[in-house]
């Protein structure tokens, strides 16, 4: 009866018969069925389209097109609508060949009211159980999709915080994070960008999809561009409100995303915006729900967290390296003959790396180094430092010793140990005779290499108590008989070729 189901489901009748016609929908009516009638097959497909029936009744003898080819072109409009035969020329091979053709039953005229009202009911439990089993499947499938989905966007997630809790170099967390935000959301194109407090501009520092040249020279200001609307309000701008607030995107804006579907989530954190992250490069138009909002925006709160986490690195380690730097001068100041060594030192590793047109990052990296090389020297007496003679085998061990100090002394920092090995291996020599572990050739760090040459050069061109200094020519011919030797090759005759450029002056 009606109250068996949800709705009354549609049933279409397709006979000739006009008195088969009219007692099926007698009989239809009263099961509570909506009953939807035709005596021909070409009508009975429209109907099929237009209506969406549940369960097809059918003739199997009928003008023009049979029953059994009406089943055929049912079959490439629907795969699973049931059909049920009706014949009054019954015989096993039109049974067997209804069957095949995809027949759900087959009944013989005159049929009995029970039974065909049984079979109808059947038909239709099994159809409706089959639709909700689609239904749950696809929304099983959905649903594993979508909890795939977060997985992977909390994955990112972790993954961002393990980096911020351990040692981890700037540029790469925010290629990482760009990286992984845009996994996250299956974006193909995205940028991050930093707010410059100086110049008051958003600078590009990482971008994914696109022509990095043409990043670098971008410069956006507040309220210029969506991006720059993005820091401006400190709040996400996606095209859903460009559309509901007749946002314009302009040239720099399409330059930034490539696509009329895009996201830019501000970085903020401690009452300001740090940057702006932007997504773009869908294939179609996507919608953001509060969840996939609330990810992406934990997502990039990582940034602020490790721009906090940067500054405040940076300024702990140009404290320690101040009090070193201080310490150093302490221990040149304990001996009249090596005052300004590191100094010295410093300035010619400066030019030479800027010479051979290392980064920025690598440059600071040497200086910081060099002003710390002799750290280890703390440790050493008076008596050894200011000797006026030759030093004997064991004041020479003691000697030795002072790049391994150093790194006894560095250690313990903890965020200067990108400085341990140049420190430890500034007396290393190419040929590996040299202290403190005999390392030889491309073993040695090559900003050590660096380092070896200035730290010997000045050495040599500076008065020591148990000898007078050479000159600038003598200690440069000595540099060259010791190519390949003590020094780098490839490093010494670079040195050689344009020592006068970097400062390279009798003290």
């Amino acid at each position: 009866m009606e109250r068996e189901y949800s709705s009354p489901a549609k049933i279409l009748v397709v006979d000739d018969d006009p008195l088969v016609l009219e007692t099926m929908k007698d009989l239809l009516e009263t099961e509570g069925f909506q009953p939807l009638l035709s005596s021909r097959a070409d009508e009975g497909l429209e109907i099929i389209k237009r209506e969406v029936p549940e369960l097809v009744i059918t003739d199997i003898k009928m003008p023009g097109t049979s029953g059994l080819e009406f089943i055929r072109l049912i079959r490439k409009i629907s795969a699973e609508l049931p059909v049920i035969i009706i014949t009054g020329f019954a015989s096993l091979e039109s049974a067997i060949e209804a069957i095949h053709t995809g027949a759900y039953d087959y009944i013989i005229k005159p049929f009995e009211v029970e039974k065909i009202i049984a079979i109808i009911h059947r038909a239709i439990k099994e159809r409706r159980l089959k639709e909700k089993n689609k239904a749950l499947l696809h929304d099983l499938q959905e649903t594993t999709r979508e909890l795939n989905k977060r997985l992977e966007q909390f994955s990112h997630l972790d993954k961002m915080s393990k980096i911020i809790c351990s040692d981890f170099e700037l540029e790469e967390f925010l290629y990482d994070l760009l990286n992984s935000t845009t996994l996250a959301v299956n974006a193909k194109i995205g940028s991050l960008m930093l707010w410059d407090d100086k110049e008051e501009y958003l600078l590009m520092k990482a971008v994914k999809g696109w022509n990095q040249a043409l990043g670098e020279t971008l410069r956006i200001k507040k309220g210029e561009g969506i991006p720059g609307l993005a820091v401006e309000k400190a709040r996400i701008i996606s095209h859903e409100d460009m559309e509901r607030e007749g946002f314009n995107l302009g040239k720099i804006d399409r330059e930034i995303y490539q696509s009329p579907h895009f996201i830019s989530i501000p970085i903020y954190g401690k009452n300001r915006v740090w940057g702006v992250l932007n997504l773009s490069g869908w294939e179609e138009k996507i919608s953001f729900t509060e969840v996939d909002l609330r990810l992406l925006s934990i997502l990039v709160s990582q940034a602020w967290v490790a721009l906090e986490n940067s500054k405040l690195h940076g300024e702990l380690q140009n404290s320690y390296l101040h009090t070193l730097q201080v310490l150093a001068s302490a221990i040149e100041a304990k001996c009249r003959y090596t005052r300004g060594h590191s100094e010295r030192v410093t300035r010619y590793a400066v030019k030479f790396a800027q010479k051979l047109k290392l980064s920025e990052k690598e440059i600071k990296k040497i200086e910081f180094a060099c002003g710390v090389h002799d750290i280890g020297k703390i440790n050493i007496s008076e008596t050894i430092l200011n000797k006026p003679a030759s030093l004997d085998p064991e004041e020479w061990m003691i000697m030795r010793e002072h790049p391994n100090k150093g790194v006894e002394i560095l250690v313990p920092l903890g965020i200067l140990k990108e400085l341990i090995p140049l420190v430890k291996y500034h007396h290393e020599h190419f040929d590996g005779k040299g202290y403190p572990e005999g390392l030889m050739g491309k073993a040695i760090p090559w900003e050590a290499r660096i380092i070896s040459l200035m730290d010997a050069y000045d050495a040599m061109t500076s008065t020591r108590p148990y000898r007078m200094k050479m000159d600038k020519e003598t200690a440069l011919r000595e540099i060259e008989k010791c190519l390949g030797k003590q020094f780098d090759p490839e490093l010494g005759e670079i040195f050689l070729a344009h020592h006068p450029a970097l400062g390279v002056v009798e003290e």
